[in-house]
């Protein structure tokens, strides 16, 4: 029996016409959904974490690195795209803003300050992305994604505590937030942000703390974190006792 493709197509067109109009839905510049969906998923994943759980949120790698990669993604559609009709910047933004208003809570819960500092800076820059017509343009956020591809490393150098992974990681970061962050505060310049603008003593301000993170890293490449140094002295004096 010959059976057409065309016999699919009237169940086909539908299923696309309904997830068009979902997402035109979604997508719409007046829409609380890009915000309320992400919201109501971290404020859940958190209180499942922090107070059922009872561990610790920033620990809880796996959802952070999921925050990161999705936020990855959003941001290199939007830039690709390049077009709000299709796929519009504040998207992204909206999806990221509630994720730092959980780490904010839990990192006051917590009493992390240089944590909280950067969560704030990180909401703020956001704020600022969504509301500033040039930011939003210009597809900052999109551009400041990247900076959390050196977080992702992260996570798997604190789990698995390997040398070359924490070489990668050291690059990473050097690229991703040393370089990276000058580069697009260097573009708000051109476009006539002077140095004295809120935004760009926000930004001044979130790169003081990568500079602050980045001299530690570099003494960790230079010298050694010290932890394996101390493991193998506190193997010698248990060998020594037996």
């Amino acid at each position: 029996m010959d059976v057409s493709s065309s016999d699919y197509s009237p169940s086909a067109s539908a299923t696309v016409d309904v997830a068009s109009k979902i997402w035109h839905a979604y997508n719409a510049p007046d829409s609380a959904l890009p915000f309320v969906v992400p919201l109501v998923f971290w404020t859940a994943t958190w209180l499942y974490y922090r107070w059922l759980t009872k561990r610790d949120f920033a620990k809880f790698y796996a959802i952070h690195t999921l925050h990161h990669v999705v936020a990855i993604l959003l941001g290199s559609i939007s830039l690709y795209v390049d077009d709000n009709s299709i796929f519009h910047e504040r998207i992204g933004i909206l999806f990221s803003m509630p994720y730092f208003i959980v780490d904010i809570l839990d990192c006051l819960s917590m009493g992390h300050f240089l944590y909280i500092l950067h969560g704030a800076i990180c909401l703020g820059l956001g704020l600022c992305n969504y509301h500033i017509p040039l930011l939003m343009q210009l597809r900052m956020n999109s551009k400041a994604v990247y900076i959390e591809s050196s977080s992702i490393l992260l996570y798997q150098v604190k789990q698995k505590r390997n040398a070359t992974l924490f070489a990668a990681f050291a690059l990473n970061y050097t690229l991703c937030r040393i370089v990276w962050i000058p580069i697009m505060g260097k573009q708000l310049w051109d476009h006539g942000l002077e140095w004295h603008h809120p935004i760009m003593l926000a930004l001044m301000a979130f790169y003081g703390l990568q500079i602050n993170w980045w001299i530690k890293i570099l003494h960790i490449v230079i010298h050694g974190d010290g932890k394996k140094s101390n493991k193998n002295e506190t193997n010698g004096e248990a060998k020594k006792k037996e």
